[in-house]
């Protein structure tokens, strides 16, 4: 037998041999141009695959099996799956990513991530699927069925139905009741002053509005019109009433006027039937005048001589 050459100068278009001896690692590759290479192996590398799976180009890598490593560290990786303990790459773009850790600046996913630790700069994700929590600087800030704590500001323009509400210390909705400077209204609607409530409610399928304490009640537009003293008292242009129904100034029932003076009505319409209580009654005067007549002031005439 006759040994090769170790080196080939000449690169002959064709060579015929009957017998060759190659010494071991005698052949270079700048030596092989072509031809499909079985049973590939090497120190680091063994090729066992049947058809192809790794097309490499100048500009990119094909691969069309699946990677499987403990530890991916790439520029870019573009793939229908990802699977592996730990990816570390400037882009992820995956149609699903199943990994214990991703470090990346750049994650797009279209279907679903899977890791138990993300670090990034920007993620992008049709699905984002998290066992407990989304944290920001260790803070939780979503919940399956909450917002965290730490979440201040929003910009919601619509929300579903509202089972709770609470609004600082000013505005509390839960269930069917609302409470303003109160988280424990005591009726539909409340609102508290110092501890004590004015109640808007419905009991015994009767509409009820009054204090829920023991105070006073003040209704008017700007001005008090009518009292409710904490004892029932009610006064119309009174604050403190003295008797169940306090007036101050003219009342009417049923249609007819009740006033009174120290003289019979001089001016004004009046009706017939209307009454003027004296207000210096002695003995052997009258009670007041009545109105015969009406008009402006109408006719009058006393009544109720006291004697």
């Amino acid at each position: 037998m006759k040994q090769l050459d170790p080196i080939v100068t000449n690169k002959p278009s064709e060579i015929y041999i009957d017998e060759i001896i190659i010494p071991k690692n005698s052949i270079s590759g700048d030596n092989i141009d072509g031809g499909t290479i079985t049973n590939f192996r090497s120190d680091g590398i063994k090729d066992s695959a049947k058809n192809k799976q790794i097309i490499i180009q100048d500009d990119k890598v094909e691969i069309k099996g699946t990677i499987q490593g403990a530890d991916a560290s790439l520029q870019t990786v573009t793939a229908n799956a990802v699977s592996s303990p730990t990816i570390t790459s400037h882009t992820v773009k995956s149609q699903k990513v199943e990994t214990a850790n991703v470090f990346a600046d750049n994650v797009h996913v279209k279907e679903y991530i899977s890791t138990e630790k993300i670090k990034y700069n920007k993620a992008e994700a049709d699905n984002f699927d998290v066992k407990k929590s989304v944290r920001i600087n260790l803070r939780e800030v979503l919940w399956e069925d909450k917002l965290g704590n730490s979440v201040k500001h929003s910009a919601l323009q619509e929300v579903g139905v509202l089972n709770k509400l609470q609004v600082g210390s000013t505005l509390s909705v839960e269930g069917h009741r609302v409470g303003i400077n109160t988280k424990t209204p005591q009726g539909y609607f409340a609102v508290d002053q110092g501890g004590d409530q004015i109640v808007l409610d419905f009991k015994d399928g009767r509409a009820h509005m009054g204090m829920y304490t023991i105070s006073d009640l003040d209704v008017g537009n700007g001005k008090t019109q009518i009292t409710i003293k904490a004892n029932g008292n009610v006064g119309i242009g009174v604050t403190q009433p003295t008797q169940a129904l306090e007036v101050d100034g003219n009342i009417k029932y049923r249609g007819k006027t009740i006033t009174s003076g120290a003289t019979q009505p001089r001016e004004g319409n009046w009706q017939k039937g209307d009454i003027c209580y004296n207000d210096n009654v002695k003995s052997g005067d009258y009670v007041g005048w009545i109105c015969l007549r009406g008009g402006n002031p109408g006719t009058w005439s006393k009544f109720g001589q006291i004697v």
